[in-house]
Parts: structure tokens; sequence; C-alpha cells
């Protein structure tokens, strides 16, 4: 016995040190790939922004150029102001304007483009018949003419002023952006990932260089004279860092790069608190085993030998308790009892496990349904709260709204709560693309308790979000307009999204009135017209146009009959 009881020990031990390890394991091995998947996902991200950032700033640059040579008078006229007096060129000016009935003056084109582009912090035009340098600043957007140098620094941006009739260079044309304005878009991308990124010309020159708040300063200093240098290459060959590389328009490379060092010390700050807790729950639970079948042990000798007895048919012999009301101890007193009517209590035992599976089981499908999910998700909220998380409390609250909203099986629903979840509904949107997204809401007073289909607006707003909205934009914006006309209520949805046709617009409105057939483009639209039709009569509309800001309005309009505004009543119906 006590060999096949120490051989029972080993195999428990030998089962909780497997199952702790494979789940210690699988545990790190989640958090590993999660936390690099989200590494590569920011670097690509930190990539995609800095070279969409550098590619329009070059394309400013070099559209300016393109502008200031468009012809040879517009070459001439440079070379004028660069080589005569203020007054003399303005002359010149207005006499090559009545000439060509174009007016053409350098300095207020420089600020022109100045104000159009306040990332610009400085231009400088050079020509190469002239020792003098055309600067302008933000603080002199006019500029003037100076006989020292500048050497090109920082995020420079240049062109060649190209004369069209000899296609031969007359100068060139620089613009100095202010750097912070992409440093702070990719803060904005919480990478701390030991993340640096550069911009590089073609003669080493570092345009810009990046990096996020876990580099330090040393670090930082050292990829600055590896690229001053001409090494970057070398030190990205040497191992030291996980590199992506872009060439970029203008000539120019983007680099982003990852210390390996530190990322796999943190890798191992991840992994290490996981092994520390399996190896210390591991060694918990052999500690605690090896104490409680030890006391077991001479318990069970005892009881195996009584079972013995009663086996050979010493039907009278009882297995002997401790005293204690152990586990033990309860198994010799329910076997004692098992002996005196086995068979009555093995019937029994029986009915009432059933019993008491199906009772359980109707408890729980009783207590699993939507509130339990609801509670769940204020739970969540509170702890955000109590965690100071605000902003991550409004986005789970409103995701419990549309939730509840969602599992609602109430068929109507007023203006004003349709317009809370639709809210909800492009909020959660906002959360996602906070510096990328507008909107704003407005209802007339009187239209609050305006009774309609429930998700009747909803469609409408998806309906900008996958075919009209562009994130890749910074200036992304819908509205939603509800107002009453005399006797009719006008809901428009604005945005200032992608843009349709003519033949479009037309076809899209002659869709959305036609009964629905099935086919996929635009029966979301369908449904909204035929429900509201069903329930607001035939003075409803909805309609499809083009709007002052490029985008598309989605008009929806109807008869408010009896005066009554569409408020609930008995019937549940407004009047049409």
């Amino acid at each position: 016995m006590n060999v096949s009881f120490r051989r029972l020990v080993r195999v428990y031990i030998a089962i909780l040190a497997v199952t702790t390890v494979l789940v210690t394991t699988m545990a790190a091995f989640f958090q590993i790939r999660g936390f690099n998947t989200t590494l590569q996902q920011n670097r690509n991200l930190v990539m995609s922004r800095v070279a969409d950032t550098v590619d329009r700033y070059q394309n400013i640059t070099t559209d300016f150029a393109s502008q200031l040579t468009t012809s040879s008078a517009d070459v001439a006229n440079v070379d004028m102001f660069f080589h005569h007096s203020l007054a003399d060129y303005a002359n010149y000016a207005i006499d090559q304007s009545q000439s060509t009935g174009q007016y053409f003056f350098l300095p207020n084109e420089a600020q022109t483009v100045m104000i159009r582009n306040p990332e610009i912090q400085t231009m400088r035009i050079q020509l190469q018949n002239s020792e003098l340098t055309y600067l302008v600043t933000t603080e002199n957007k006019g500029g003037d003419l100076r006989k020292e140098k500048h050497d090109i620094s920082g995020l420079t941006m240049t062109a060649a002023l190209i004369n069209p009739l000899t296609l031969a260079s007359t100068g060139t044309l620089s613009f100095t952006f202010n750097p912070q304005i992409i440093k702070q878009d990719l803060r904005q991308i919480h990478v701390n990932d030991h993340v640096q990124a550069l911009v590089i010309s073609d003669t080493n020159r570092l345009l810009l260089h990046y990096v996020d708040r876990s580099v330090t300063h040393s670090e930082s200093q050292t990829i600055a004279q590896a690229v001053s240098k001409g090494q970057i290459d070398d030190l990205v060959r040497s191992g030291k860092y996980m590199t992506l590389t872009e060439p970029i328009s203008g000539g120019y490379l983007l680099y982003v790069l990852v210390n390996r060092s530190a990322h796999m010390n943190q890798l191992v700050s991840i992994v290490f608190p996981i092994v520390a807790v399996g190896l210390l729950l591991l060694l918990l639970f052999v500690t605690s085993f090896l104490l409680t079948f030890r006391r077991y042990q001479a318990q069970l000798r005892n009881m195996i030998k009584k079972m013995h007895q009663i086996g050979s048919g010493d039907l009278g012999e009882r297995l002997s308790g401790n005293g204690s009301d152990d586990d033990l101890n309860v198994l010799a007193n329910g076997v004692n009892d098992m002996l005196v009517a086995i068979n009555r209590y093995v019937y029994e035992i029986y009915q009432l496990k059933i019993a008491q599976q199906e009772a359980h089981m109707k408890a729980l499908q009783a207590q699993i349904n939507p509130h339990f999910m609801y509670n769940t998700l204020e739970y969540i909220r509170m702890a955000a709260l109590d965690a100071g998380e605000r902003d991550l409390a409004q986005v789970v609250f409103s995701f419990a709204s549309l939730l509840r909203n969602n599992t609602d099986q109430r068929p109507i629903a007023t203006l004003g709560d349709e317009l809370k979840f639709v809210e909800k509904y492009i909020y959660l949107y906002q959360v996602r693309f906070p510096q990328r997204l507008a909107y704003q809401i407005t209802i007339d007073s009187g239209l609050t308790k305006l009774v309609l289909p429930r998700f009747s607006l909803q469609p409408l707003v998806e309906n900008y979000f996958v075919h009209g909205v562009d994130f890749a934009r910074e200036d992304n914006a819908i509205a939603i307009v509800a107002k009453q006309v005399g006797q009719r209520v006008q809901i428009d949805v604005v945005n200032n999204g992608k843009s349709l046709t003519d033949k479009e617009l037309e076809q899209i409105n002659q869709r959305v009135v036609a009964p629905i057939s099935g086919e996929p483009e635009s029966i979301g639209l369908q449904n909204v017209y035929a429900r509201l039709v069903q329930y607001l009569g035939d003075s409803v509309s909805l309609t499809l146009h083009r709007n002052e800001y490029n985008g598309i309005t989605t008009t929806v309009a109807f008869r408010v009959s009896n005066g009554r505004s569409g408020e609930e009543n008995d019937t549940n119906h407004p009047g049409g």
C-alpha cells in the first residue's frame, strides 16, 4: 500500500508540475506574441505617419518651386527681384502684369504660401547668379534679401528652380518645417518601446529624429552621431537594432529603429512575473499536497485494513475515525452508513443527484440573461472610474448603452433617444480616431418626443462610416440636424466625406424608393425608407445630394399632422 500510495503522490505531483509548466508557458507565449504584434503595428504606424508627412512636405516644396518657374516670365521675375531694388521690382511686376494679365510679386507669393502652410518655419530661395539669399520666416512673412549663406538643417525640403525653356537649374528653393508637429502626432500613438524614427537625406543629413519616451538621451545621441558620420548602415548591420527601412520622396531614407537589447529586457520583464508566479504556485501546490497526504497515509492504512475485513464477509465491521471532522472521517462515517442500507441509499443518492443537476441547470439558465452582460460592463466602468480612467469609463458606458439598445425589443423610440444612441455610436469611432473626427448633433426642442421606428437614423450614419469617411484625413466631420419646417419634420445627416457623381446619386435615390428585392447595394437605406413609410405614411421622403462641404447630405422628411409632432399616444403611431 505504501508503494502504491507513494507512486500515486508522485503521479499527482508530476501532473501538477506539467500542468503548471504548460499554463505558464502558454501565458508567457501569448504575452510575448501580443507584445511583439503591438510593437510591429506601432512601428508600421510610425513609418506610415512619417512617410506620409514627409511626402506631403516635399510636395508642398516641389509645387511652390514649379509655381515660381511656370514660365520664362516667372523666372525673369524672380531674377529681377534678386538684382534690383524693391521699388524697381514692384514697377516691373506691375508692367509685366499689364502685358501678361497676371500679377506676380514674389513677396506676396511667399507670404501666401507661409499663411496657407503654418507648419513652415522658414523659406529660402538662392539663385546661382546671385550671392544673396531670400529669407522668409514666420515672423517676417514678406521676407528680405541677405548676403550671408545659410546651411540647410532641420526638417528642410529642397527643390530645384528649373527654367522651362532651357531645363537648366537657376537656383534652389527650400522649406524648413516645424518638426514638433509630426513629433506630437507620433506621440499620440503612445509608443514606449524604444522606438526611434529617422529621416536621412542622400548626403547623410538628419532631417528628422523622433524618439519615444523610453529612449535615453545617450542612445539618441549615439544614433545622431552615427548619421552624421555616415555610419547608420553599419550600426543597422551590427544587429543592435530591429530596423524597418523605406525610401521616400525627395531621395530620402526613412529608418524606424528598435533597440534589440531594450526589447529583450522588456520581454524579460513581461515573462519573469509569469514564470515567478508559476513556480510559486507549483511550490505551494506540491508542499501542501505532501503535507496533506502524509497525515492521510496512516488513516488510509487503517481504513484499507477494515475494508479488507468487510470484503471478506465481516459485514459487522465498521471503519473507525479519528474523531475529527476531516474528509477521511466523514468518509468512514459515510461507508458505515452505507453498509446499513447500501441498496436504499444508492438509489436515493442517484435520484437526488439527478434532481440536483436539473435544478442547478435551470438556475443557471434563469440567471444567464442580458442583465448579466450589462452588470459586468457597469462593473468594468466603475473599476475604470476608481482607477482614474474616465475616458475608458465613458467608452464602456457608451458600449453598454449600445448593447442595451440593440437588445431592446421595442419597435419604436423617440427621436431624442435615437439621437442619443447615434451619438454614442459616433463617439466610439471618435475614441478610436480622436484627432481625425468631429461631430455635431442639433435638434429642435419640440422634436425630442417625436416617435419613429427604432434604428431609423443609425443606418444613415453607418453608411457614412462604411462608404464616406477617410481616417487618413484629419478633418472628417458629420452633423445631424433635426428641425421642423412648417408641418414637416426634416432630419439632415451631413458629412464632408467621399462625394458621388450625379449619375450615382440618381441611381441611389431611385433604388431607395424601389421595393426591396435583396440587392446588396443600398439595402440599408431601402430598409429605413420602407420602415418609415410603413409607420409614418406616404409623406416620407429620403434623398441623397451633394452639399457645400464636398460631401453627401442624406435628408429624411415627413409630414406631421394634427399638431401632435409625432408624440407617443395610445396607438403608438404619429399622425401621418
